[in-house]
Parts: C-alpha cells; structure tokens; sequence
C-alpha cells in the first residue's frame, strides 16, 4: 500500500509559534521542525512568486529529504492567464525538475478560481496546459460546480491528472461532496492520486473582505483567457480575507475522511491530504490529527 501523505498548505505562519511550533523556536528552523512531525507540505509561495529550481530545492534539502512535496503552480498559469502562458509553464516545469529527480515530488497543484468557467476555451486551455506536464504527478482543482462532471473526470485521467476533492462550505456554485459523483469503488476521486485539500467551512466569511487582508490569489476575475471578456461580478466574488480558512475541524469531522483515505489508499491510490484551514495554527493541529487517526 502507497504512504499516505498528510500536511499542511504552507508552514511559515509566525502565529503557529505555541500552538504547532515551539513557542521559542526561531523562523528559520520552522522547516526541519515541521519535516519531523509530517511527511508531506504543499507549497503555496509559489502561486504568487514563480519558482526556480534553486529555491525548491532548498526546501527539500532543509527539509533533509524527509517530506514529499505538492508545489501549487505560479498564478500565470490558473488566474492570470495571458498569451505567453506557454512561457510560464516551461518555467515552473524547469523549477519542478530537482524534486522530480530527487523524487519527492508528490504533485504539481493547479488550482483554477471561481471564475474559470465550463466553456469551450477553458478547455482547450486546460487540455494544452496539462499537455506541458505530462508525466508529472498533476492534480486540478475546481471553484466552480461547473467542473464537476464525468467527462471532465475521464478527460483528466486521460491526460494523467487527478482531480482534487475539496471539503469547503456548501455554498452555491462550489464544488462540495454534495456535488461530486462517486467514482469508480464508489470514491469521489479520478486519476490516480487521491489529492484532499481541506479549506474549512466557514461559510459566512467565504466571500467576506477583510481590510488589509486580501487573499492575493483572488484579486482579479480570471475567466477571460485571450479573446474571452472580464466578468467584474466574478471578480468581486473572488475577493475575500483569510478569514475564509479560518475554521477548526472537529474529531466528527475529520472521522468523515478517514474511509475514504483507507479505501482510496487500499486500492493502490496515492493519497495526499493537505489542510489549508491554517489561521491560528487550526491546519497544523487538524492534520496531526488526522494523522493519528489514519494511523
């Protein structure tokens, strides 16, 4: 049976000092820290600042080799797709290279706002760009219900990318459990990573604003691939604080995934689940114990 990857969607958070950290312990040392307590860490600096090989190397070689790695791709490639995104994504593959070959990349993370649309141009796109990582562990996230259907599963298996299941608030247009169709073994998962992202379930602060505090990765509207016009509705949507993470997952809660992990890890899945819920420090304590749980 595959390990089964748990972690945390980024791990620099100064507020993680006594409750995840040790309450002394200094910011240069977060990282080996968090390599003995986990086995896996999405890395979500790279969405705002393209990566280079160098610099994702240093996180595996600070780690001591000991995590395995999701990157989440830079955002001109999923929100600020222009005409040269061709450009971009030969630059994060050539970034992605020394985890690949020191082999603790567990996935490359593409995650698409809100606002990216069914349509047909959306499709093409995605199709091109999963085109330029084929043979790397990829897996895709959706905002938008709209994604959420069989053939878009089957395409994206297709093409050697998972999809990513998402436990967010049940709110209108988002993809939810409620939403996705079982797959095969009656498990909400395609491809063959089984790739959880854990974003909480704070419903009144979803489309909430927080002065100061803007989510970056949410500041424009981007559905409008070359050619397609801006929605500014869209875009005020995908506006929010961080406080749309802030949310503490109970025992109940967390027991929900647990079949679902053992089931999807027992029929040769990769399994990865990463808690992106981290305002004070609730992803860090949420995956430790998940962990305990899956045992």
């Amino acid at each position: 049976m595959p390990e089964i990857l748990i972690g945390t969607s980024g791990y620099d958070y100064p507020e993680w000092r006594g409750v995840f950290y040790p309450a002394s312990l200094k910011r240069a040392d977060f990282l080996p820290y968090y390599a003995t307590q986990f086995n896996a860490l999405e890395l979500n600096n790279t969405f705002y600042n393209m990566p280079t090989a160098e610099r994702l190397l240093s996180f595996w070689e600070r780690s001591g080799g000991a995590l395995k790695f999701s990157v989440k791709a830079n955002r001109l490639l999923t929100h600020e797709i222009g005409r040269d995104w061709k450009s971009a994504a030969q630059e994060f593959l050539a970034a992605l290279k020394p985890l690949a070959q020191n082999k603790s990349l567990a996935s490359a993370l593409f995650q698409f706002p809100q606002s990216f649309h069914y349509t047909d141009q959306n499709r093409l796109y995605l199709s091109a760009l999963l085109a330029q990582f084929r043979g790397l562990p990829v897996v895709v996230e959706f905002r938008h219900a709209e994604w959420i259907r069989p053939s878009v599963f089957d395409g994206l298996a297709q093409r050697g990318a998972s999809l990513v299941f998402c436990d967010m608030p049940e709110l209108k247009n988002l993809p939810n459990k409620n939403f996705l169709q079982a797959q095969e073994g009656g498990l909400p998962f395609a491809g063959k990573i089984a790739y959880i992202r854990l974003h909480g379930r704070n419903a009144s602060a979803w489309y909430a604003k927080e002065n100061g505090a803007q989510e970056k990765e949410c500041l424009q509207d981007h559905d409008s691939l070359p050619g397609l016009p801006a929605s500014p509705k869209s875009a005020a949507h995908d506006r929010n604080g961080s406080a749309r993470y802030r949310y503490d997952y109970s025992d109940d809660e967390l027991s929900e995934f647990v079949p679902l992990i053992q089931q999807a890890a027992s029929q040769g899945r990769q399994v990865q689940v990463f808690f992106n819920n981290h305002p004070d420090g609730s992803g860090a304590k949420n995956a430790r114990r998940m962990r305990e749980m899956v045992g």
